[in-house]
C-alpha cells in the first residue's frame, strides 16, 4: 500500500473508526426507498456523503428530500432553514439517517 494514499485518507474531515454513528448498515436499494419514503412524507434526513472534486466530505443533517430522481443517479436536498439546494449524486452517499450505505 502507497503511504501517501494512507496519510491522505487519514487526515480526512470524517474518521469512520472514531465516528458518532452507530453501526448498523443498509443497502444501496434500501436507501433509495428511504430517500423516497422522505420526499414523500416530508421527513428530515441526515447524510453524509463525499464532494466529487475533492473527496471531501459533507454532512447535511435535517434537511428535506427536495426531489428525487432514480435514473439520473441524483438526489436534491433542501435545507428547511434558508431553503438552500444542494444536488447529490446518489453513489457518493456514505451515510444516511445514522446508517452505513454499502453496494
Amino acid at each position: 500500500m502507497d503511504t501517501q494514499h494512507c496519510a491522505s485518507r487519514n487526515h480526512s474531515t470524517f474518521n469512520i473508526q472514531n465516528s458518532t454513528f452507530p453501526m448498523g448498515a443498509i443497502h444501496f436499494s434500501d436507501m433509495l426507498r428511504l430517500l423516497d419514503q422522505a420526499y414523500q412524507h416530508r421527513t428530515l434526513v441526515d447524510v453524509a456523503a463525499w464532494e466529487g472534486g475533492t473527496g471531501k466530505v459533507l454532512h447535511y443533517k435535517g434537511w428535506l428530500v427536495h426531489h428525487v430522481n432514480w435514473r439520473g443517479g441524483y438526489i436534491r436536498l433542501r435545507n428547511p432553514k434558508n431553503r438552500e439546494l444542494r444536488t447529490l449524486p446518489q453513489i457518493f452517499i456514505f451515510f444516511i439517517n445514522n446508517k452505513r450505505v454499502f453496494l
